[in-house]
């Protein structure tokens, strides 16, 4: 069964993004694996799994038509992990089925007088395919070139992509070239023309001479392929990435089509990352709390000296500007928000204990 996302984030169904955005943040903090006895990461990854659904107008749009069943990618009730690979899916739409496109349905019901050779550029171009990239935090913070396997159709080498063995096409037999063949059926209204593709040559009138023994006549044969992908930086979870002529093979040496890879992206455990913003958890000694003083912190990008006021309660909240996520085709940078967390000592040397006594008489 799937996830309860609103129930995760503790909000109603009809809350507003701001209430959403809200209990996200504040979630996503107390269950943050840094936060010690507090920390909790399976909830941690629950939390941002859900915010990514619901933080997204379309994906919750999605998941409240198709509730629990909803995979939280484009195509609801899809198991990404099923086995462990990552599915492919094509859009391949009418042009790969017996009725070819929207014109031939209907010269099958109302028929069509004189030939209609079909252009191989309507048929020829081969399927779009879709699969999931999986990626680290880092990867996604500064960008990377990632090498994925895709299962698809690739041109046949050994008749140029043509699917003929000697290079040449003949007219088809079927149609006599028209691209086109016709039935006639009798109906309660009487005699129906119907018009459709040539099932032979899929409209296109010819036909390989001699199929080629590689692809039988295809064009194409399927193979594994190592593609080599470039991962942008700043890019979130759950976009797009599209690498063009790496789907499958045109048949016959038609057009290829294009990769279409979803970003997953696995959590950090040392931050949480809210669009182009970034969020961690900070401790500091309790001492410096009280009195003030600065603390050494660790960026993605550098070390920074923050600077903390004296009287500094925990759930106190810095922004430090410019070292969030690189925003997409842009050099400019969302935030960090710095959550603080006081340490205290869990053990006290008698001194200790004493000077505290003391200086608990004092307030």
């Amino acid at each position: 069964m799937g996830k309860d996302y609103y129930n995760i984030l503790g909000v109603d169904r009809n809350a507003s993004p701001e209430e959403i955005k809200k209990a996200y943040r504040k979630l996503a903090l107390k269950y943050h694996p840094d936060k010690g006895k507090n920390g909790d990461e399976t909830k941690f990854k629950d939390v941002n799994e859900a915010y990514q659904v619901l933080g997204n107008e379309q994906k919750r749009r999605q998941y409240d038509q198709f509730g629990q069943a909803f995979s939280g990618s484009s195509k609801a009730g899809f198991d990404f992990t099923s086995g462990g690979v990552p599915p492919q899916w094509d859009f391949s739409g009418f042009q790969q089925s017996g009725f070819g496109d929207m014109g031939d349905i209907f010269e099958t019901f109302f028929g069509r007088s004189g030939s209609r050779r079909r252009s191989p550029a309507d048929i020829k171009r081969g399927r779009d395919l879709e699969t999931v990239i999986e990626i680290t935090f880092d990867e996604a913070l500064f960008g990377a070139s990632k090498d994925v396997y895709v299962n698809r159709e690739v041109p046949c080498d050994s008749c140029s992509a043509t699917g003929s063995a000697t290079g040449k096409q003949k007219t088809c037999d079927r149609c006599g070239g028209k691209g086109q063949t016709e039935v006639i059926r009798k109906t309660m209204l009487g005699a129906i023309r119907q018009v459709q593709v040539c099932p032979e040559c899929k409209g296109l009138g010819e036909v390989p001479e001699k199929n080629c023994k590689a692809c039988r006549g295809e064009g194409k044969i399927r193979k594994s392929e190592k593609i080599k992908v470039e991962i942008p930086a700043g890019i979130d979870q759950g976009q797009t990435i599209r690498v063009t002529s790496k789907g499958d093979a045109g048949w016959r040496g038609g057009k290829i089509g294009d990769l279409y890879l979803t970003v997953n992206i696995l959590p950090s455990k040392e931050y949480a990352r809210e669009g182009d913003d970034l969020s961690k958890v900070v401790s500091i000694p309790f001492t410096t709390a009280v009195l003030g003083g600065s603390v050494e912190v660790t960026t993605p990008y550098d070390s920074i000296n923050l600077k903390i006021p004296a009287g500094t309660k925990a759930g106190e909240i810095f922004k430090v500007r410019d070292h969030g996520v690189q925003k997409l085709n842009s050099l400019k940078k969302g935030n960090l928000y710095l959550e603080i967390d006081i340490d205290v000592p869990k053990r006290l040397t008698l001194k200790q204990r004493r000077l505290l006594q003391e200086l608990d008489k004092e307030f």
